[in-house]
């Protein structure tokens, strides 16, 4: 394939793959901006709204348990497809539900078929992306989190609560369409194509994923520690975007749930901003220093929690929001070094399962992070359970930070063993040097 050809295909894949995440980090977020509409036509309280948003993130604990060792396994786009044809179903569906179990039952079913989605995509593109150039990659990845909510927001606001019913409607035909353009538009590469390593050497990979060999690579500090770091700006961006909107109406800053939704756009435009900047800064600063993702990672949690501190001190709107944009910026910029960071510690074709791995830890905290912001809500105050539960995840994450300077370079070491252990060299080449033929 000509280069230029290669690069087109690249912008193609990126932008669609782009479009999927951000319709399915909406068909997550439709319920936050309105949920109290939800929670008045439903007769839920908060409990049972965290109830609910806590069955989101538990399932798709177990969706990662399925789908990340099988995309280590089988063709990631056949995956990627038939997850969003099922989420994007579910999700229309959720438009008709009636009480609290069924909407419970219909966000728990979406949450499982989703969880497909990152731990093939994100293998697949690291796969077709040159190395140099897969922090930006992964930065334009993590920027469609912020976009996909903003997506969710923008709808609400515009439909407007009482027709909190419709946005479901338009995320589930839109997620539809772009399963099927994921069928006929991907290529599936191979695992491991863009490794350096094997790139040079010009030899065959023959890696393969089995459960006895990611339990090995369990016993790498940096991995475990990554996990904790993914869990740890994962639980501030989501708990963010869910209870934002109520903490504004709550206190007065926002008038109305249409307003604290649009007030949220800062810093979704900062998140954006941070993301494709951490990409950006990744992949300058790699070439220069093996520990720059950490460095970047500990930075984006120490300035997090300094600007997140001062946010749950203020009640004007529009300082709020201005605050509101420095926070998504500072701490996006992790969004591409996690990835980075886990990425380097495993062999290719365990990337998709370290991916899912990673999401069962995050999910599992979310779940339980979530369901005690709406139980301490209700028996104390909402500002107090959320604002305790965002600064303490940045506290975790800076400790996490630390403890990667000491062991990361040395667990990258090990992973380019384990990488030269399944490099083979074509049968008529040894050392650079051609083999004579048999007369």
């Amino acid at each position: 394939m000509k280069r230029s050809d290669s690069n087109l295909y690249l912008a193609v894949i990126i932008v669609l793959l782009m479009l999927v995440s951000i319709v399915n980090v909406a068909d997550k977020e439709l319920l936050a901006p309105v949920a109290d509409a939800v929670k008045a036509e439903l007769s839920m309280n908060d409990t049972q709204l965290g109830m609910v948003r806590a069955s989101v993130f538990l399932t798709a604990l177990l969706g990662q348990l399925f789908w990340g060792p099988l995309s280590d396994r089988w063709v990631r786009k056949y995956i990627i497809t038939i997850g969003a044809v099922l989420w994007s179903a579910i999700t229309w569906m959720t438009s008709i539900v009636g009480s609290f179990p069924q909407l419970l039952l219909a966000r728990a079913g979406m949450s499982f078929a989703e969880g497909c989605f990152n731990p093939s995509a994100y293998s697949l593109l690291t796969d077709t992306a040159p190395k140099r150039n897969q922090g930006i990659v992964l930065g334009l990845m993590s920027l469609t989190y912020p976009v996909g909510t903003a997506a969710a927001l923008i709808v609400a606001s515009l439909v407007g609560a009482e027709r909190w019913r419709l946005p479901f409607v338009i995320y589930g035909v839109i997620g539809l369409f772009l399963g099927v353009l994921v069928l006929f538009i991907l290529r599936e590469p191979r695992r491991g194509a863009t490794e350096e390593m094997i790139q040079q050497e010009q030899g065959e990979y023959s890696g393969r994923f089995s459960f006895a060999g990611f339990r090995k690579l369990l016993a790498f500090p940096s991995l475990l520690l990554s996990f904790g770091l993914d869990t740890c700006q994962a639980t501030v961006n989501w708990s963010l975007a869910f209870w934002a909107p109520t903490y504004l109406t709550r206190y007065k800053i926002a008038p109305d749930a249409e307003s604290a939704s649009l007030a949220l756009l800062p810093a979704i435009i900062g998140f954006v901003a941070g993301a494709l900047l951490g990409g950006w800064l990744n992949d300058r600063l790699r070439r220069r220093s093996l520990l720059a993702p950490v460095w970047i990672s500990l930075f984006a949690m120490s300035g997090g929690m300094l600007v997140a501190l001062l946010m749950f001190n203020l009640f004007v709107i529009g300082i709020v929001m201005a605050v509101a944009f420095v926070l998504g910026l500072v701490t996006y910029l992790v969004m591409p070094s996690v990835t980075l960071i886990q990425f380097s510690v495993v062999p290719p074709e365990m990337k998709a399962t370290t991916i899912s791995t990673s999401n069962v830890v995050l999910n599992l905290v979310i779940s339980v992070v979530t369901f005690f912001i709406g139980l301490i809500s209700d028996a104390t105050e909402l500002r107090l359970a959320f604002g305790g539960a965002i600064l303490m995840m940045y506290a975790l994450g800076i400790l996490v930070c630390l403890a990667l300077l000491r062991t990361y370079q040395r667990d990258v070491e090990r992973r380019n063993q384990l990488v030269a252990s399944n490099l083979e060299q074509p049968p008529d080449v040894f050392r650079g040097v051609h083999q004579p033929t048999e007369a």
